[in-house]
């Protein structure tokens, strides 16, 4: 027997031990308060033994049902067409209307216009648009280079710098005050979204950063590294900034990808084949739950404002959300036809993106 079907029966194998069992004690519990009543000549057990029942019921509802509380599908649009890179794509960023993609070239894709922002001779990682409409990238270049836009022309405007490796994250903070910036020389640093000006910066003692995220509430920020996962407080005082390490979680295993939740106070971070979720509470941390369901590395993860995404070598993306007992299971695997990178939602959660080592943007739709 497959093993999914083996999982399958010994499952519900075990919910029909359980309802029988519930089943029984109903049955004796009700018995004996019915010979008390009549002991007793009074209604009042048997009223405790209706409660009793109720309770009863409503546990063998709770266990009877599993099925996740949002279910959000998207299927793949076939007639959309976007620009296709000369080589591997290594980043996708998503707005309101705009997609930006990362590697030899960054283009900007916006309705049915396609926009170049960069040809390189250096691959760009990441990117970030702006809500006033600057673009940011960094990559091996080792500096963040902001472009705004003239004339319908995107022009270097200015430099962010500080780095003595290239860059691996760009990301905005959840009320899109800030921007955070990660390298693989293992820094952190902190700009003001609006001026650009830099509040600070520190360094992950967990060696080179693959990827940082803002908590919901931006009091904290994550980094994903070579050797586990490391938690900072931030502190912004004026035009300055100060970070203290909060918690430092040594998994000895690389951590691709890091995000933060919408919504709930949920942490995922990629390790190998698996997704580790974490919950915290203050500053404090702890593992929650093992998402697995990927046969490859997972290479991406993000959260939309219900449901959380991750992607994989084995050519497919997971969508999650979290059943009625609390815990997050896999509701839809979309097959892609190769490994995939980095994924993008679009704040509406309508349009989905990822790309693949074939240098296409795919695009999948509610």
């Amino acid at each position: 027997m497959m093993p999914i079907l083996q999982r399958k029966r010994d499952y519900f194998y075990q919910i029909k031990q359980l309802i029988l069992n519930m089943l029984d004690n109903i049955t004796q519990s009700f018995e004996s308060l019915c010979r008390v009543a009549d002991d007793q000549q009074s209604l009042k057990p048997i009223d405790n033994a209706i409660r009793f029942m109720d309770q009863y019921y409503d546990c063998i509802q709770f266990v009877k049902q599993d099925y996740v509380t949002k279910e959000i599908h998207f299927k793949e649009k076939q007639n959309v067409q976007y620009r296709k890179h000369s080589s591997d794509i290594n980043h996708i960023y998503a707005s309101q209307d705009q997609i930006l993609s990362c590697g030899q070239e960054v283009y900007l894709h916006q309705q049915n216009k396609c926009c170049v922002i960069k040809n390189s001779t250096l691959p760009v990682y990441t990117g970030l648009i702006l809500p006033d409409g600057k673009v940011l990238i960094g990559g091996e270049e080792k500096v963040v280079k902001v472009y705004q836009q003239f004339n319908n022309q995107y022009i270097e405007v200015t430099q962010l710098k500080g780095f003595s490796k290239a860059i691996s994250t760009i990301v905005m903070s959840q009320n899109q005050h800030y921007i955070g910036v990660s390298s693989f020389d293992g820094r952190i640093a902190l700009f003001h979204t609006q001026t650009l000006s830099k509040l600070g910066t520190w360094t992950n003692d967990l060696g080179s950063v693959y990827s940082i995220s803002f908590s919901v509430d931006n009091q904290y920020v994550a980094a994903g590294s070579k050797n586990g996962i490391a938690i900072w407080e931030i502190k912004i005082d004026n035009d300055t900034s100060s970070a203290e390490l909060t918690q430092s979680l040594n998994t000895k295993k690389k951590v691709r990808s890091i995000a933060f939740s919408c919504k709930q106070k949920f942490l995922a971070a990629t390790q190998k084949n698996d997704i580790l979720l974490y919950h915290y509470y203050i500053d404090d941390f702890m593992i929650y739950q093992t998402l697995h369901h990927h046969n490859g590395i997972v290479n991406c993860v993000s959260f939309g404002q219900d449901i959380l995404i991750s992607g994989s070598d084995d050519s497919t993306l997971c969508l999650w959300s979290s059943s009625i007992k609390g815990y997050w299971m896999c509701y839809q695997v979309i097959y892609v036809n190769c490994c995939i990178n980095s994924i993008a939602l679009n704040p509406q959660q309508t349009d989905l993106y990822c790309d693949c080592f074939d240098s296409i943007i795919h695009y999948n739709q509610i």
